[in-house]
């Protein structure tokens, strides 16, 4: 009886699974190399523009010129335009930088120091779980202490 049932059990586990994996897969989205590629290409475009523009606005103060509000805008513009290419060759290329950022670690170690009170409260609360445990057992066993 017992191996019918893990029988029928792994059956129905296994096609849950082949059932669900599929559909798992298609659901999620599938970068293109070329969409990739030419994310990328304009990516380095806009960023090549926007470096062009800002060494031109540097020359021109460098000489002891005043770059107009055209001049500004027109940098501004660029940078804009260069984030808004990464940020679509990003999504474009997902596994081009994964992971990034820093490490977000959150508290609960005791490498800045501890605290005793903690630790002989924890310690208690062990003792008396066990010493419960053991009195409960040597009750059920129909032994006194």
């Amino acid at each position: 009886m017992r191996a019918i049932s893990t029988l029928c059990g792994t059956a129905a586990l296994g096609a849950a699974l082949a059932l669900t994996v599929p559909a798992a897969h298609a659901a999620a989205p599938q970068p293109t190399t070329t969409a990739c590629a030419r994310a990328v290409a304009d990516a380095q475009t806009a960023e090549a523009a926007y470096s062009a523009a800002v060494e031109d606005y540097k020359k021109t103060i460098a000489v002891g010129g005043h770059p107009g509000t055209a001049e500004q805008d027109n940098v501004t513009k660029l940078e804009i335009e260069a984030n808004a290419a990464a940020s679509t060759a990003a999504r474009a290329c997902p596994d081009a930088k994964v992971p990034s950022g820093t490490m977000h670690t959150g508290v609960g170690s005791t490498s800045e120091g501890t605290n005793i009170g903690d630790l002989a409260a924890g310690g208690a609360l062990i003792g008396a779980v066990g010493i419960g445990a053991l009195m409960l057992r040597r009750r059920h066993n129909g032994d006194q202490i």
